[in-house]
């Protein structure tokens, strides 16, 4: 399991450095403009605890590797700037399945840990 280090977004600005094993990775995305950090990276049993990291989101899916991009779907207006991307390790997605009876207007993800994630239709290619 190789394990990736990224430096740690903290407020106040610290010299802090995460080491992540790259295979319990959920998800990442772009950290929104309000939060520290640029990319935000979602880990296997964090639930709603995420690791902010200075990095930006094309250095760090680089970095891991083998995500696939996703439109992120809200329930809410989505953010001003639209549906974001989120980046995706497909080892640790249990299934997916759309929004029934519903027309698919959005698939959930549903992860090895039990998180769930919902994600806009068409799915990519990829899958």
């Amino acid at each position: 399991m190789p394990f990736i280090a990224f430096n740690k977004s903290t407020e106040p600005a610290a010299p802090d450095d995460l080491r992540i094993n790259s295979a319990a990775v959920l998800y990442v995305e772009a950290s929104p403009p309000d939060l520290v950090g640029r990319t935000l990276i979602h880990m296997l049993g964090q639930g709603g605890t995420v690791n902010a990291v200075t990095e930006s989101i094309g250095t760090v899916v680089s970095t891991l590797g083998g995500l696939v991009g996703f439109r992120r779907h809200y329930l809410a207006p989505p953010p001003e700037d639209g549906a974001s991307t989120v980046y995706v390790q497909t080892a640790n997605v249990s299934y997916i399945r759309p929004n029934l009876p519903l027309a698919p207007e959005f698939w959930y993800l549903k992860f090895v840990d039990g998180s769930e994630l919902r994600v806009a239709d068409p799915l990519p290619s990829e899958l």
